[in-house]
């Protein structure tokens, strides 16, 4: 394949224990709201059953004040064979920085979810550190996997609509995505990438969401995007390598080496098809 593509992963919103770094200044450019992922309110219909299932996806808040006191807001919807799980997170307390490694220290933390039935929920309040790596890249971002076991996760700034009512269009791309018979989705995104920076851009241009259901079909939303030309992609990284490769399941436009489907937002009733890259 020609182009670059985004490697995405769901963030880790798993509070990971570690020990807290030495406090220091936030930084003013940290400072602020920080968002992540996308959670679709659209359900899928699945063919195998007959019924229409809820929506996947996972989606983050972080807010960071200038005295280092942050706040955490997080959601996970997994929707697999008619099963819908959710876990919802909150967590505050202190953020602290050691050269590019960043700490949140949690004085109080709220994690609540279910497994399939709400009948199911599970409570926990357990107050761990959550570390990583960060940079800044534009109005991007960054965290990583302070061990390199996992690829990054990018958190864009809230989207501020304009004053005119041009600026305040909803600019999203809608549409399907169709998988092959016999093929189980193993967590596939679908990437929108502005045609003028590719990517490989690491400006905060790149929009994802990551399709986690079941069935043939399923529905994706693509949000926060711009008045300009779009190239829309699906990639599966299905042998784990992290960068697509042959093996991989794509879109059927990249699997044969073609510029995938260009739209200008707001879009609806974007079709794509799922195909292995041989």
């Amino acid at each position: 394949m020609k182009r670059r593509f985004l490697q995405v992963l769901l963030p880790t919103l798993t509070l990971a224990a570690a020990a807290p770094a030495r406090a220091a200044t936030v930084p003013a450019p940290l400072q602020g709201q920080w968002e992540y992922g996308y959670v679709s309110p659209t359900e899928y219909y699945d063919p195998s059953t007959g019924k229409y299932a809820e929506g996947s996806g996972t989606s983050e808040i972080i807010r960071i004040q200038a005295d280092g006191s942050y706040e955490r807001s997080g959601i996970i919807v997994v929707t697999t064979y008619g099963c819908t799980s959710k876990l919802l997170t909150t967590s505050k307390g202190k953020v602290s920085l050691k050269g590019n490694v960043l700490t949140f220290t949690p004085s109080a933390a709220h994690n609540k979810g279910y497994t399939c039935s709400p009948s199911k929920s599970y409570e926990t309040h357990e107050l761990r550190p959550s570390v990583f790596t960060w940079k800044l890249s534009g109005d991007t971002l960054v965290l990583g996997d302070p061990k390199g076991e996992s690829r990054d996760s990018l958190y864009n700034r809230p989207r501020t609509l304009g004053a005119s009512p041009a600026g305040q269009r909803v600019r999203r791309v809608t549409g399907m995505l169709n998988f092959p018979e016999g093929h189980a989705p193993m967590g596939v995104a679908v990437i929108a990438c502005r045609v003028d920076r590719g990517c490989g851009a690491e400006d905060g241009s790149v929009r994802f969401v990551n399709l986690t259901g079941s069935g043939r079909q399923q529905n994706f939303s693509l949000d926060n995007l711009e008045g300009v030309a779009y190239e829309i992609l699906a990639w599966e990284d299905t042998n784990g390598s992290g960068q697509p490769d042959p093996g991989d399941w794509v879109d059927s436009a990249s699997a044969r080496g073609q510029s995938g489907v260009t739209v200008t937002p707001p879009v609806t009733n974007v079709f794509l098809k799922l195909e292995l890259w041989k």
